[in-house]
């Protein structure tokens, strides 16, 4: 006999009373569903006893018994009566459940601001944790710290985590795939990555497919990027007054900042569809981001593709299957955008201190490649337009999340995933760096990693009449290899070929390199999360990891964590009070950075160690590779956290504060070795960094009525940091960062101080004669660590109009501006000055330029309009889309300063261990000013 079925009709609104068309309702335990139309109105026929599942993006999820009713309609709740759910290791929590100390960016937090870049999301929009674009370059690497550094040596970035698989790249992400960011900022959050997650974790979540009608999503956006000042330098006249009476204007002269720099276009098309058709939802997603530099010939190419695949196979078994992939082409991007030049003392150092009065080419089309005055280096216009540099980035990224529900209280799931890239660099110089005319080079280069992670996730999670209890355990295995291989092929006996760069064997000096290295982490994780009469939570952690890059009795470390919270709200606040939420948080965690090279605790042997043991040719031979410590294990960081969340007004006001205090153990540092006993250095575990501060988020509902609403989010972080041992030593003076200009000591680390300070000599002006005068001491003259940032977003709307504001702050530290040093007096490379400041009476016309003086030390601390947007969305064109939105923005538009360079945010080191040398200008491509206009279409 068949089951009697009955027709249900009815209409679906939100509790505003407007209709919802497009929303989900079902037959509850079965695949029969229907959508509402554009009334919302609906019809479904459902068996005797039927209960009707109603859902809708962004409301709550109904369940309504049919009973005896024919007609039922339904009034769905709005995001406000929802509980955030915030993404945290190996699972999620309520945030009212929360007793560590997390952040959370949601894709509606930057839906406003055209974003190409996945890290400038997080920028200004999470407490602690500081973005600096430390080069405009377009995919130019982005610095991230969270709670300041703990690190000497070591990689300070944090660890990031996309959907569940461990060791991500912010950088190939589209980021409108994204749908969450959750920045785990303590150590009690952190810990559950235990080995890895000293310098906190920014997990993402990327969208899925929703209940409703199916969505089809176009956005395109159009930028034009200009260098946001120059730098005053001297025209052709004044440089030759200047130079002397043998130096004179060849053909016209030139600015070689206007040639240098040209106005970029950007163009970013993005295409997704998403829903869910019965037990299957879907996302899928297409981005192609077409990105030119503000130096000429440079650019920057990614193409994107993503599907997120979600099947519910039973109501016990679902089974998720993401795919991404991406293509990365990056076109004459030095060392990851840090600087504009293979050679350090070229690109934008050489173009500001080229002789002006000599135009980089000549009437008859050829280049004028050297001058007797001005840099000495060859003519940067002339390298830049020769340079043939390209890197290719190929990224596949999968994983498979398989979770069965063997009743409601328990479950488990496997995660497996694989992440896999590719980089080829392949570099042609038909004119070398340098100061000599030389034949031209090319070099090749190939990364190819792999990392591959099963988790095995137990969770069982009880709710009591007044309390919960949630335990979870996990096993975890990865593995990751990498291999490399390149050559260098130097002094091509042709020139002027095509595609020169696949003619390396007619080069006269060829060197080939190789190199392969694997590891291995086997992991075991336990958590409790305890809930006692709805107001005090605990959670405790431990984390086993056991490394393969350490040798057997250091392989295995432990990383406990405990937190606990207390909501006080229940017990004193009325429910008509001022304060809706009160909770005080508390937490201790440990955990640590395993970053040193497999093998690194093994002897090694080192090539280049060649001998002619016939007396003429020379054999192969190995050499002593220096002593290691083969006790060397991880920095562990040991954090405790307090906070404390208010939440006021029915939760229109909400605050929460954090102090933290965590201190970085058995630092990776190299101490000396006695000459005796081979000299050089050895890695060891020695030395303290402390990091202190305060975390402030204040988020606001302004105005919010039938027309306008106006949200305001402002987040504060200041940190103190502080070196509190360096193995016995009372300093270590350290050079400028590596691959850029300038190896003397300009940099120290000293006991009771913060990390960053510049070393260098105190200027005492010019004397009499135009000579610069510096004392005979030389100490700290300034510190390149900020300790104060602070980000500022509103959002107003207003009808159909939406405005964005993002301004940001950071202070509190110097920068060394080695790019005006050079070029205010002649030295080095610089033959004759050419800033225009060598015009001024008081300024110096002769003696040493010492560049790490207090003369280049200036003020970095800035406040910059970051974003400023204007929209305005139509909705429901009949026979086209059911809304468009176009919109007009700026970015980067104004910069408070007192700093004298291009870019107050910019610095010449590399963004994962330049901690020790910040806030270093020597040469750095500034970051643009940019203006967008754009449309995103929905269908």
């Amino acid at each position: 006999m068949f089951a009697q079925l009955k027709a249900v009709t009815g209409v679906v609104s939100d509790f505003e009373g407007s209709l919802l068309p497009g929303a989900s309702v079902s037959e509850k335990g079965t695949s029969n569903g229907v959508i509402t139309d554009f009334d919302g109105a609906f019809t479904i026929e459902v068996s005797e006893g039927a209960t009707l599942v109603v859902s809708f993006v962004g409301y709550q999820t109904q369940e309504v018994p049919v009973g005896t009713e024919s007609t039922i309609n339904i009034t769905l709740q709005g995001d406000n009566t929802l509980e955030e759910v915030l993404v945290v290791g190996y699972g999620t929590q309520k945030k009212s459940d929360l007793t560590g100390s997390i952040s959370n960016v949601s894709s509606k937090d930057f839906e406003n601001q055209p974003i190409v870049r996945a890290e400038d999301a997080l920028q200004s929009r999470s407490a602690g944790v500081n973005v600096s674009k430390n080069s405009g370059a377009p995919g130019g690497d982005i610095k991230i710290r969270i709670r300041g550094s703990n690190s000497i040596t070591g990689n300070n970035q944090p660890l990031v985590v996309i959907d569940g698989i461990i060791g991500g790249d912010l950088s190939t992400l589209n980021s409108s795939d994204i749908e969450s960011m959750s920045v785990l900022k303590d150590a009690s959050a952190a810990a559950i990555y235990g080995s890895r997650g000293s310098n906190g974790v920014i997990m993402v979540t990327t969208k899925k497919g929703k209940s409703g009608e199916p969505q089809v999503n176009l956005n395109y956006f159009m930028s034009s990027s200009v260098v946001p000042k120059t730098y005053n330098l001297l025209n052709a006249s004044q440089f030759v007054e200047l130079a002397g009476a043998q130096s004179s204007i060849v053909n016209g002269g030139a600015d070689y900042q206007d040639e240098y720099y040209q106005t970029a276009m950007t163009n970013n098309l993005q295409l997704t569809a998403s829903g869910k058709e019965g037990r299957l939802s879907y996302y899928l997603s297409g981005n192609l981001v077409d990105q030119e530099g503000i130096i000429i010939n440079t650019n920057y190419k990614r193409y994107a593709l993503r599907s997120n695949l979600t099947a519910d196979l039973t109501d016990k078994f679902t089974v998720g299957l993401n795919i991404y992939g991406a293509k990365e082409d990056s076109h004459n991007l030095i060392e990851g955008g840090s600087r504009g030049s293979q050679d350090p003392r070229g690109g934008v150092q050489a173009v500001l201190g080229w002789n002006p009065a000599v135009n980089y080419i000549n009437e008859d089309g050829t280049y004028n490649l050297t001058s007797d005055y001005g840099s000495i280096m060859l003519n940067p216009i002339a390298v830049q337009k020769e340079r043939d540099g390209n890197d290719v980035t190929k990224s596949f990224n999968t994983n498979l999340n398989l979770s069965y529900n063997f009743s409601e209280d328990l479950n488990f799931t496997v995660l497996a995933g694989t992440t896999q890239s590719t980089i080829n660099s392949q570099v042609y110089n038909e004119i070398p760096d340098g100061t000599t005319i030389l034949p031209p080079n090319s070099t090749f280069g190939s990364t190819s990693s792999e990392t591959y992670q099963v988790s095995n996730i137990l969770t069982w999670d009880k709710d009591f009449e007044n309390s919960s209890l949630k335990l979870t355990g996990i096993y975890e295995l990865q593995s990751s290899s990498v291999k490399t291989a390149g050559y260098v092929a130097s002094q091509y006996i042709f020139t002027g070929l095509d595609d020169a760069f696949y003619f390396s064997e007619l080069a006269e000096s060829q060197l080939v390199n190789a190199d392969y290295e694997t590891s291995s982490m086997d992991s075991y994780v336990a958590r409790a999360e305890a809930n006692f009469g709805r107001n005090l939570y605990v959670t405790g952690t431990m984390r086993i990891d056991v490394s393969s890059i350490f040798q057997e009795g250091n392989r295995t470390g432990y990383f406990p964590s405990v937190s606990a919270a207390y909501n006080y709200g229940d017990l004193f606040l009325p429910d008509d009070s001022f304060f809706s939420k009160l909770n005080l948080r508390a937490g201790y965690g440990e955990t640590g950075n395993q970053n040193v090279a497999p093998y690194s605790t093994y002897q090694e042997l080192e090539t280049g160690n060649n001998f002619p043991f016939d007396g003429s040719s020379l054999d192969i031979g190995l050499g002593f590779g220096g002593l290691v410590d083969e006790d060397l294990t991880w920095e562990t960081t040991k954090q405790i956290n307090v906070g404390l969340d208010f939440s006021m007004m029915k939760g229109r006001l909400n605050l929460s504060l954090d102090w933290f205090l965590k201190n970085t153990e058995d630092l990776l540092l190299e101490k000396p070795v006695l000459a005796s006993n081979g000299g050089g250095t050895i890695l060891t575990n020695i030395g303290e960094v402390k990091n202190s501060g305060v975390d402030l988020t204040f988020n606001a509902i302004v105005i919010d009525n039938k027309d306008l609403r106006w949200d305001s989010d402002l987040t504060m972080s200041y940190i103190k940091n502080e070196v509190v041992d360096l193995g016995g030593s009372d300093q270590i003076v350290t050079s400028a960062p590596s691959g850029v200009s300038g190896t003397e000591n300009y940099f120290l680390l000293k006991v009771g101080e913060s990390i960053g300070n510049f070393y260098g000599y105190e200027y005492l002006g010019a004397d009499e004669n135009g000579a610069a005068q510096y004392g005979d001491e030389i100490g700290i003259i300034g510190n390149g660590t900020p300790d104060f940032s602070w980000g500022w977003n509103n959002t107003l709307t207003y009808k159909n109009w939406d405005l964005n504001i993002l301004t940001r702050g950071v202070h509190g530290y110097d920068i060394l501006n080695s790019t005006l040093g050079t070029i205010r007096l002649a030295t080095g490379t610089i033959t004759v000055p050419t800033s225009a400041e060598v015009l001024d009476p008081d300024s110096p016309t002769s003696g040493t330029n010492i560049i790490n003086s207090t003369r280049n030390i200036e003020n970095g601390s800035f406040v910059r309009l970051s974003n400023l947007s204007l929209g305005y969305t139509i909705s429901d064109i009949k026979g086209f889309a059911d809304s468009v939105k176009l919109y007009l923005s700026g970015q980067n538009l104004l910069t408070i300063t007192d700093y004298k360079g291009y870019d107050p945010e910019v610095s010449s080191g590399g963004v994962e261990t330049s901690d020790v040398t910040p806030s270093y200008d020597s040469g750095a491509i500034p970051n643009p000013r940019t203006v967008t206009f754009g449309v995103n279409i929905g269908f």
